[in-house]
């Protein structure tokens, strides 16, 4: 039986900085993600970052943070274009829809690139950032926060010590987020121009027919907001945890053309490894689930993810094996360090050492393969819809 390994301290998930640089960077978007999470950690770290230029379509809220967070006014920008002009080393993107358009003017203006998750929307958008990022020799890191939390690390070690993983199952019950982001006092003006919320909303669409083709608005909304936009995050993690998916066995989204969708989808690895992964939309109970468990003959690892908007909230990892007859039973909570804060000390050190990111370009990539991959074997027929194809 393998021993249990020591908790992941910082130093061991960043690395030592021998000589710490401030990066001024420039924050793209700053609505909820940005004003619970990136800015106030942002503000924590000031040894590492200068929070030196800000963007936002919403001109009330721009000033409302510029005020906030000491940015001048002739560093706040509408068009993110200005933003990218200004002597920013870094950017992060944290926009609504696909991250694209910004992570692509980013990376020719020679900008380091963290950009929130999902990277984009298509296979075509992909391929093309990383050609941007190549030719620019920027580092872009894909912010999948999960990656970097101190509880995961220490779960992810615990698997990749399994002797023969037989069965990953993973479970989202995914509350109305109103609910825990109404504890922050998040700002929103509804002072977007008509004309630019109507070019962002058809600029949307336009992707959402590349990505699903014509399908229903319900499964479009799926794709972008239940896929892209929270499903991303365990596919990623599975996939550090076991490795890729060799197929896609089964899918089915219920009710149909609900609101309030529920997923499952039976994932193949090589061997004999397989996964179930169910996320549900429950909206009511204020009680956010997710877990990752990974179940071999002789050992079980459970990953527990508490809500994203909670702050400094340890993941456990409940471990249990057989010992002289007897069922033993571990549960580790290795940090209340948050995993946003850690990915931006990560982030950080891949821009003053040169480093490789940990989550980067082809690794966001591949979740959106994976992730249309599932979606499209969902078989709508006899649900009142059509059947589709994926189409990158």
């Amino acid at each position: 039986m393998a021993m249990v390994p020591p908790p992941i301290t910082l130093d061991v998930l960043v690395g030592a900085v021998s000589e710490t640089q401030r990066i001024r960077i420039g924050v793209i978007g700053c609505g909820t993600v940005a004003q619970i999470m990136h800015l106030p950690y942002l503000r924590s770290l000031p040894a590492q970052f200068e929070i030196f230029a800000l963007s936002d379509l919403s001109p009330g809220l721009l000033d409302l943070l510029g005020e906030r967070y000491g940015v001048p006014a002739t560093r706040r920008f509408l068009d993110y274009r200005g933003l990218l002009e200004s002597e920013v080393d870094a950017v992060l993107v944290l926009s609504a829809g696909s991250h694209a358009p910004q992570v692509l003017a980013a990376a020719e203006a020679g900008k380091h690139i963290l950009v929130e998750k999902p990277l984009c929307f298509t296979l075509r958008e992909a391929d093309e950032i990383a050609a941007a990022v190549s030719r620019s020799q920027v580092r872009l890191m894909v912010a999948y926060m999960k990656r970097f939390d101190p509880g995961f690390r220490h779960g992810e070690r615990l698997v990749h010590a399994m002797r023969e993983p037989r069965y990953v199952q993973i479970n989202t019950l995914h509350p109305s987020e109103d609910q825990y982001i109404d504890i922050h006092g998040v700002h929103r003006f509804g002072d977007i121009p008509r004309d630019v919320a109507q070019r962002a909303e058809k600029a949307q669409e336009e992707l959402l027919d590349e990505a699903v083709g014509a399908v229903s608005s319900a499964l479009r909304f799926v794709y972008h907001d239940v896929f892209l936009g929270s499903m991303v995050h365990d596919i990623n993690a599975l996939r550090s945890l076991v490795g890729e998916p060799a197929g896609v066995l089964f899918t089915d989204i219920w009710p149909p053309d609900s609101k309030f969708p529920s997923v499952t989808t039976v994932l193949r690895h090589a061997g004999n490894l397989r996964t179930t992964y169910t996320w549900t939309y429950l909206a009511e109970v204020r009680d956010y689930f997710e877990e990752l468990a990974v179940f071999s003959s002789s050992e079980r690892v459970r990953v527990q993810f508490p809500s994203p908007f909670l702050k400094h909230w340890p993941t456990p990892v409940v471990a249990q094996r057989m010992e002289h007859g007897a069922l033993v039973e571990e549960r580790v909570e290795v940090s209340h360090a948050e995993a946003f804060r850690e990915e931006l000390l990560a982030f950080h050190e891949c821009v003053v050492s040169g480093s490789q990111p940990l989550t980067d370009t082809a690794d966001a990539r591949t979740d959106i393969a994976v992730l249309q991959q599932i979606f499209a074997a969902f078989d709508p027929a006899g649900l009142g819809g059509e059947a589709k194809t994926s189409r990158g």
